[in-house]
């Protein structure tokens, strides 16, 4: 299995999980919020969805382009937006290659010097970060059939 193809199953392994999650949560708390200066539980999922294809891009692009995030009124809108971006994701995947990953990046960010792989490092510890987030979230709002981790 090639580099790229790894990095993009053990990823969708996580966000289907992420998808998962959110099948669990009632509509009417997109608005939940566990303290003050916490982001929305819409506003964190759409940040984890759209961040992933921002990271992949970058193996391409070497820019950190923040997502246009759509307006999500729903539940059933938030999920359309996640599935979106993942499809995307997916797609950015595809056109990248190993040969491409073992390349010097020229980020500015010091923890992700170095191979343009760390830039998929970067999504997938990101992604896990506020998956974890998000399982408190859910728990919250009163979710209790949570899906296992991966």
């Amino acid at each position: 299995m090639s580099k790229t193809a790894y990095w993009k199953e053990s990823w969708l392994q996580h966000r289907n999980v992420l998808i998962q999650l959110i099948d669990q949560i009632e509509d009417g708390h997109l608005d939940f919020k566990p303290w003050e200066e916490a982001m929305t539980l819409r506003d964190m999922v759409l940040h984890v969805a759209g961040s992933s294809n921002m990271f992949v891009n970058m193996v391409k692009t070497e820019t950190m382009t923040p997502p246009t995030l759509p307006e999500v009124h729903t539940m059933d809108d938030l999920k359309q937006a996640v599935k979106l971006f993942t499809d995307q994701t997916a797609q950015a995947f595809d056109n990248i290659t190993d040969e491409e990953l073992a390349l010097e990046n020229e980020s500015k960010i010091p923890s992700m010097q170095g191979k343009k792989e760390l830039y998929l490092q970067g999504m997938y510890d990101h992604e896990l970060h506020h998956k974890g987030q998000l399982f408190i979230y859910a728990r919250l709002v009163g979710a209790t059939d949570l899906p296992f981790f991966r």
